[in-house]
């Protein structure tokens, strides 16, 4: 069975994704909302406080033994952007109907349970409790205070950051430490408000049957709601043009140095417009049949690692590598290379067919999961296509196409995380 969608109520669509290999079944509320700046953190933390309480059940004692009645069910949210719009979701994971012992619906018990921690938070005269809100906030600034301290990872925020500049994508999701520490009631009242009300949604259900009454469950509740405004799906901010290539250096306390390339792509959007960017960036940086994998770590041992990715929602495409600092611009030099050699089609046919199968076997893998499915249908806006019908796409990209992708990408910024000097 395939994909069936539907609409529940204006800005409101209901996924259910047929799949009965599973003996649960998952259901996850999905708000999409443009990027802000100003809000990113408060819109970060709410999920993680929806989910740990409600009205009916206030503290994290209750909401337990709540959801080990319906046969330990388990709650799941995130916070994250996607291409222009941040991306709230809260998920729950319930045994499917035919295992219950008493003849019951979990899973409509399920959807009744995550519609109160949506649209009934626990709140005290109309705002969040002090010490929810600072226990939020605690655990949100350990996940800062992670990101810091992952140097790959935060090498990568800070190339964002240079990269987009005012651009609200360049933000790290969770905002800073200080912005956190002033979150108040009064901003996550207003957050929540503003999901509710403006947000396109997608309602999504990875089931071996169709669960009626959990979507008739979430439709009554939005159309409750005075909905305004709908978050346009479509909407893309483009990245201008350098003038010039920024190139950033920051030190820290490190003892390998990293290296990230941030390069503009004329590439971006749905997987139809944008395959041959997908394959392009594995080509260049993916598996060990790779160019820079082959050459600049195996043939040159100029890294440690050296990988490429790309994000086909912002047509960019990002190089991480791991260095000595004597090699940081030998890297450089040997990514950008590496590019001109794909440029000019100097690249086997039988790499094209090992990245082509890696990628396919990727996206079969999608199917071994609920979670793995859920995130498919949910990470991207636009229209849908099934990870069966994305290898389809994937296996008829041409070479020829490779090779446009690859004249279409720009070196944008380069940003170099090394050790700190002795004197400094």
């Amino acid at each position: 069975m395939s994909l069936k969608i539907f609409s529940l109520t204006k800005g409101v669509d209901g996924y259910y994704i047929p799949n009965d290999r599973f003996s649960t079944t998952l259901i996850t509320c999905n708000l999409y909302i443009p990027l802000n700046a100003e809000t990113m953190a408060a819109e970060s933390l709410l999920p993680y406080l929806l989910s740990s309480c409600c009205e009916k059940y206030r503290d994290y004692i209750d909401l337990n033994i709540r959801l080990l009645e319906l046969y330990g069910a388990d709650l799941s949210c995130s916070a994250t952007k996607s291409g222009d719009r941040f991306h709230i979701k809260l998920g729950i994971n319930v045994i499917n109907d035919k295992f219950s012992f008493d003849g019951g619906s979990p899973v409509a018990e399920a959807a009744d349970l995550l519609c109160g921690l949506i649209f009934a938070p626990a709140l005290e005269n109309g705002d969040f409790s002090p010490l929810d809100i600072d226990r939020e906030k605690r655990k949100t600034i350990e996940r800062i205070e992670g990101e810091i301290n992952n140097k790959r990872s935060f090498a990568r925020t800070r190339l964002l950051a240079e990269m987009f500049g005012k651009d609200p994508f360049g933000k790290f999701s969770y905002g800073s430490v200080d912005e956190v520490s002033k979150i108040d009631s009064d901003a996550l009242v207003s957050v929540w408000r503003r999901l509710l009300e403006t947000a396109y949604v997608r309602i999504c259900a990875v089931s071996g049957s169709y669960p009626e009454k959990a979507f008739e469950k979430f439709a009554d509740m939005f159309k409750s709601i005075p909905r305004h405004d709908i978050t346009d799906t479509d909407y893309f901010r483009e990245l201008p043009e350098a003038k010039s290539v920024k190139d950033i250096t920051e030190r820290f306390e490190v003892t390998q140095g990293k290296l990230a390339l941030g390069f503009t792509s004329d590439l971006h959007g749905s997987l139809k417009e944008s395959a041959a960017l997908s394959l392009l960036s594995d080509i260049w940086g993916g598996g060990p049949y790779s160019k820079l994998f082959e050459n600049v770590r195996e043939k040159e041992s100029l890294c440690y690692y050296c990988s490429a990715s790309s994000r086909r929602s912002k047509g960019f495409v990002m190089v991480e590598s791991g260095i000595e600092e004597q090699n940081a611009q030998k890297v450089v030099d040997a990514v950008l290379r590496e590019l001109d050699d794909i440029k000019k089609g100097n690249f086997d046919d039988s790499v094209i067919e090992a990245s082509k199968k890696s990628v396919t076997d990727a996206l079969a893998g999608y199917y071994d999961s609920a979670a793995a499915l859920d995130a498919w249908y949910t990470r991207e806006l636009g229209e849908p296509v099934s990870p069966e019908e994305a290898s389809d796409i994937i296996m008829k990209v041409s070479r020829e196409e490779i090779i446009e992708a690859a004249k279409g990408i720009k070196l944008h910024t380069v940003y170099r995380l090394l050790p700190k000097r002795g004197e400094e």
